[in-house]
């Protein structure tokens, strides 16, 4: 009978494989046994990556806080007419750090953006030049203007870029964020 599998070779092939696996994975095996005898050893592989994360997540965090502790935000709130303007003055305090300025709100909702604009104050004549940074199209929730200020007194402007309908008030919330 030619083909034939007799029940004693079937059972010589499964030994051979299972001898085969044995010397693959002796390593793992071994680990597997170490793991088993010492449960507290098999708990603390299992949660160290997690507990790893945990450590990352937190340090991260309190890094941020770090930096953002040290931020100064100044929250102006107002409304203007078609072709109006409105100037609120600021003082940087600590030079070469990062200056951001953006709408927290602006509404009626028929009024999609602002102009805004970072220059130098003057206090003797209550003026604002706009010389530094200047965006007429700031929109709510988003950084209209970034940038490196040195120490000094300087203010925002908000103004209407031609996006007030006549005989619309817009109501606006702006924020600049300074060191």
């Amino acid at each position: 009978m030619r083909g034939a599998i007799s029940p004693t070779s079937s059972f010589t092939n499964i030994n051979r494989k299972i001898s085969s696996y044995r010397g693959a994975s002796f390593t793992g095996r071994s680990v597997a046994r170490v793991l088993a005898r010492h449960p507290g050893l098999r708990l603390g592989a299992l949660l160290s990556l997690p507990a790893l994360w945990l450590v990352v997540a937190y340090l991260g965090s309190l890094a941020a806080m770090f930096v953002t502790a040290f931020w100064t935000t100044d929250t102006f709130t107002g409304s203007l007419d078609q072709n109006g303007t409105a100037i609120y003055p600021f003082t940087v305090t600590s030079a070469g750090y990062g200056l951001l300025a953006g709408y927290t709100s602006i509404s009626p909702a028929s009024v999609t953006a602002l102009g805004i604009g970072i220059g130098s104050w003057d206090a003797t004549a209550s003026s604002c030049s706009l010389n530094l940074s200047q965006n007429d199209t700031g929109r709510s929730g988003s950084t209209a203007l970034s940038g490196t200020p040195s120490n000094g007194n300087y203010c925002v402007r908000i103004y209407d870029a031609g996006n007030i309908p006549a005989g619309v008030a817009a109501s606006f919330t702006v924020q600049v964020q300074h060191y």
